[in-house]
């Protein structure tokens, strides 16, 4: 067992050095100047110029989603173009350059299209509302109708600095302007989704996305409602979909937020691994690890109580069968919060991440459970995770309270509802 736990660390440490290495090469593309050039001028140059040949009249019915730069299927998007497919009469279209994905969708009966042709571009040009996650290159970077209504939905409550992620657009502010694009949010988004109320998280959207306060719409993300619509039945298929035995009382859930390059490494060492493995043995408990990237290397091999999370894996339907959240700056700590079961921050990178990312706030001022440095510390409080969870249980309330404005699943008809977008009621 020492044998394989040391095999198990090499394994993780040869994973975790090929994760840097990938991330340091997609840092510097993301960086350089060849590349910021291309994304903020080049290419919204081109499909802006592309899209004029075709007619900009608005079809009322059309709706247009996308996802993670055309990739995925996935977030706020992917929950509210189902509830659209089945409670309204709109023609919704998800937009997708993943050859696999667009297959897999149309086979489910969905309206897809692939993002990369002049078809995208035609429709883009007609659509009447476009549904966003992280940009414009969730779609194509055209030349939008000025009917065309665009909502950043968004993919997280601002816990740590995103503004980096914007402001390479600016350093070509002259040539944006000169040749009238929009390759910054603020000049082609109408609204921009969140589902806390508090002023100072909406002061940190206005501020990232350079909008007016007007734009922050505060009304839920509507991939939190599957939290508050499912049965017994649903959770158990999700149980065996993920490989949970049925003795298992208690799914720990240890979920990171993703780290920018040279900060990211694997916190449990190999007596760290058979420590907690023999603890979860014990109280006939699961650990779940939900990575980020290149995930697939690591192998857990023998230490049948902790499993990775193989991918494609939807995070909230792991918050349906979890019972207990590890994370540490990621929003998923208050989408789990809407559930109340109990949560335990685990920042063991705080003074790195904080130099690197950045934080816009104390995790001790919005942390909803006990927060551990070490995995020593970890343990000993998984083992007391019952006190845990009464002792906390009024923090909870307040921090989710403070994030979350809305605890009622209804969120997708709230932000309907508020765009003028019919769709049938149960």
């Amino acid at each position: 067992m020492i044998k394989h736990s040391l095999n198990l660390i090499e394994e993780l440490k040869i994973a975790e050095n090929d994760m840097n290495l990938q991330l340091e090469r997609y840092y510097f593309l993301k960086t350089s100047k060849f590349y910021k050039v291309l994304r903020d001028i080049v290419i919204p140059f081109c499909f802006k110029f592309i899209s004029k040949v075709f007619r900009s009249k608005v079809d009322e019915n059309l709706i247009i989603m996308g996802a993670y730069s055309g990739n995925s299927y996935m977030d706020n998007t992917k929950y509210l173009f189902e509830f659209l497919n089945k409670r309204s009469n709109y023609r919704v279209v998800w937009f997708t350059k993943s050859r696999g994905l667009l297959v897999e969708l149309r086979n489910k009966g969905y309206n897809v299209v692939y993002m990369l042709s002049l078809d995208a571009i035609k429709l883009l040009r007609k659509a009447r509302f476009i549904f966003l996650t992280h940009g414009v290159y969730d779609v194509l970077p055209i030349d939008f109708s000025p009917k065309t209504e665009i909502i950043m939905t968004w993919h997280g409550t601002v816990i740590k600095d995103i503004t980096e992620d914007f402001d390479a657009t600016y350093s070509y502010k002259k040539w944006v302007r000169i040749l009238k694009l929009k390759s910054y949010p603020n000049q082609y988004i109408d609204y921009v989704l969140t589902p806390a109320r508090g002023k100072y998280e909406h002061e940190i959207l206005t501020k990232a996305f350079r909008v007016d306060s007007t734009k922050i719409l505060d009304l839920g993300y509507p991939r939190n409602d599957i939290l508050f619509d499912y049965n017994i039945e649903f959770k158990q298929k999700l149980r065996k979909k993920y490989g949970i035995p049925k003795n298992i009382k208690r799914v720990i859930l240890y979920a990171p937020t993703f780290r920018d390059a040279g900060s990211l490494r694997f916190p449990f060492k190999d007596k760290d691994l058979e420590d907690l493995n023999t603890l979860l043995k014990k109280s006939d408990s699961i650990f779940l690890f939900k990575g980020h990237a290149y995930e697939k290397k690591i192998n857990f091999g023998e230490l049948e109580y902790i499993h990775l999370v193989k991918k494609p894996s939807e995070i909230q339907e792991l918050l349906i069968i979890s019972d207990l959240l590890i994370s540490d700056y990621s929003s998923v700590t208050f989408d789990f919060l809407l559930t109340m079961k109990p949560v335990i921050l685990f920042p063991y990178d705080l003074e790195v991440y904080e130099k690197g990312r950045g934080l816009h706030y104390d995790l001790r001022e919005i942390a909803p459970g006990p927060i551990v440095y070490d995995v020593e510390t970890l343990l000993e409080t998984l083992q007391n995770i019952e006190k845990v969870e009464v002792k906390y249980k009024k923090i909870r309330e307040e921090i989710s309270a403070r994030f979350n404005k809305y605890h009622d699943g209804k969120s997708s008809e709230r932000l309907l509802t508020f765009l003028n977008i019919p769709f049938d009621r149960p």
